[in-house]
Formats: structure tokens, C-alpha cells, sequence
């Protein structure tokens, strides 16, 4: 099979979006790493919690964390980086080389504190609730809320009138601040968003295969448009109501199949286009 690389978002597309679970797709999961498919997880999710993602799903590949905040790369997974410094911010800590891309989570919600103080606009987001306040809102239990809130690179909010979020974009905007609108709720970064790591992984990744490689991305939601312009074959499950999300994407693929059963459609495409 020539070489294939999939980027794949997480809630809505690789797991359920309400339960967390990923059940449907873990197995086909264990079969990319069968083929020798790497799987990079591009997700609104932190740190923490791909980590766990990754460990209960065995996965050993980079992966992107906040919508593009950072991209992690395994020490030693490629043979070599470039010199990405005079860019980005570049880290090693533990078993990873981070390329830091967003801006600091304490710097974002500073900036969202002074909307709130200058504006009329009543939002929560994460930084303002409880683990318990967040679990009853999320349907998440405390453990997973404790990775959830563990952001380095953007603030989450979960919870405003939607009469006010025209106008609340706009004022974010003002602060040089960006939306990204997920798939529940909507995250707000000093700029970033999946395209910009996507890019860099796809340089890496066509030096270690010499360019002979296809690029795969399965996604649910707008914040993965950007992920899905640059790869060879995007594709697009459908949300729970079974409509798909109106993405500025060419040659997109719009699997009918909702959030866990549309991703396994795309992975049955991966294989058969792969093996021709």
C-alpha cells in the first residue's frame, strides 16, 4: 500500500459527541496502526486530554492540541525537524518536541475580561465554573472536566445568549482575538487554528516519505475546515440532527453516516483507495 496519513478531529467525528465514547472506532483504530496508517488526532481537546485519548486508544503519533494552539511530535519520530524558532515557540518536555503556535491561555482570558468589563455581554466559560458546574454542563464526569480545563493556548466558553453572539464575535475580533466554533461550544485563541499545524505536519511528513504519501481528514464541524483545505481527500460526517455543517472545502466528501458511523465510512474509504 503507498503511504497514507490521516488527520482526524476527535468529539463528533472519532467519538460520540454527548458520551465521550469511542467504542465504534477504536477498532478501526488498532487497523490503521495495522496498515501502517499514522493517525494524528487535530482536536479543540488539550493536552491532557489527547494524552488519555492516546493511551486508551494505543497511539503513538503527533498530534494536535486547542485547535491548532500546539503540535506535539514524539522525540525521534521524525529524523529531522527544521528550524522552526524564529517562528514558533519550540519546546521539548518529556517525550515530546512542542511547536507552540497559540497564544497563552492566561493572556486570552485576561483580553476576555476586559470585554467583560467594557461591554454588556453576560458568557461563562470554563475559567469561570466549577469542575461540578462544568460536568452538569458538559455531561462529562469530574475526571474528564479536570483534562478539559487544563488549557495552555485559549479559553472555552460555554455559555451565552444567543442574541449576544453576533455582537460578542465582533467585540472578540476587536481584541485581536479569534472564534472557532466547535462543535458544542466555542473556543476563542490569539489566532491560531488547525490549518497552520496541519501544514507543518505535512512537511514533515512528506520528508519522511519522500513525498510519496496521501493525505487523509475526516472532521464534523467548522473548526475543521481549515484542517480539511489541506489535505488530499477531505471528508465530513454528519451531525447528530444528520446534516452536515457548510464547509468552504473543495472535493469534500460528505459521508452519510453521524459522527462515530460516518468516521468508520471514512476509514473503510482510506483502505479501499489505498489498496487499489
Amino acid at each position: 500500500m503507498p503511504s497514507g496519513v490521516l488527520f482526524s478531529d476527535i468529539d463528533g467525528t472519532l467519538i460520540d459527541i454527548f458520551t465521550g465514547q469511542f467504542n465504534i472506532t477504536v477498532k478501526f483504530v488498532n487497523q490503521l496502526r495495522e496498515y501502517g496508517i499514522p493517525l494524528v488526532l487535530c482536536s479543540s481537546k488539550t493536552e491532557a486530554e489527547q494524552i488519555e485519548l492516546r493511551r486508551m486508544a494505543n497511539v503513538s503519533d503527533p498530534f494536535i492540541v486547542e485547535n491548532g494552539g500546539a503540535v506535539f511530535i514524539p522525540l525521534g519520530y521524525f529524523e529531522s525537524i527544521p528550524n522552526y524558532e524564529s517562528k514558533y515557540s519550540v519546546i521539548e518536555t518529556g517525550n515530546f518536541q512542542i511547536i507552540e503556535l497559540g497564544k497563552p491561555a492566561s493572556q486570552i482570558r485576561s483580553e476576555l475580561q476586559k470585554i467583560r468589563a467594557s461591554s454588556q455581554f453576560k458568557f461563562k466559560s470554563l475559567s469561570d465554573l466549577s469542575i461540578g458546574e462544568i460536568s452538569i454542563v458538559t455531561k462529562l464526569p469530574a475526571d474528564a472536566v479536570s483534562r478539559m480545563i487544563q488549557r495552555k493556548y485559549g479559553e472555552t466558553v460555554v455559555e451565552i445568549k444567543n442574541d449576544d453572539l453576533l455582537g460578542f464575535v465582533t467585540k472578540v475580533q476587536d481584541f485581536g482575538l479569534k472564534v472557532i466554533f466547535g462543535g458544542r461550544f466555542f473556543d476563542i485563541t490569539g489566532g491560531n487554528d488547525k490549518g497552520t499545524a496541519v501544514k507543518i505536519l505535512l512537511d514533515l511528513y512528506r520528508r519522511k516519505y519522500g513525498g510519496d504519501v496521501v493525505f487523509f481528514g475526516i472532521g464534523d464541524s467548522k473548526n475543521d475546515e481549515s484542517m480539511l483545505k489541506f489535505v488530499d481527500f477531505p471528508m465530513l460526517v454528519q451531525r447528530p440532527d444528520g446534516t452536515w455543517h457548510d464547509l468552504k472545502v473543495d472535493g469534500l466528501d460528505k459521508l452519510n453516516g453521524i459522527g462515530p458511523d460516518g468516521w468508520v465510512l471514512g476509514f473503510n474509504k482510506i483502505i479501499n483507495y489505498l489498496k487499489k
